[in-house]
């Protein structure tokens, strides 16, 4: 993933997660290579939730140039809250 998918606001955020992704990938393959097993799947969860946070700051990113779009086509974009129960 490349920085220009981000926010300007998340830039610096997901430059920290995708250096530590690549930090944990190369731990988490010593640490299968050594057969620490546990160490793995710990290091393989914290990738997994680092990732999910990429893809929603880039989901994020991708909403908003979205709505610039709309809003250059003379849509009118607002945000809508959930009815609460």
């Amino acid at each position: 993933m490349k920085i220009n998918h981000f926010l300007k606001t998340d830039i610096e955020a997901a430059k920290r997660k995708m250096e530590s992704v690549e930090d944990l990938s190369g731990m988490l393959s010593e640490a299968l290579s050594d057969g620490d097993f546990e160490e793995a799947i710990s290091m393989a969860g914290t990738i997994k939730v680092l990732a999910e946070d990429l893809n929603r700051m880039a989901n994020k990113a991708r909403l908003y140039e979205t709505a610039l779009k709309m809003r250059k086509r003379e849509l009118n974009v607002t945000v809508v809250s959930r009815c609460l129960r």
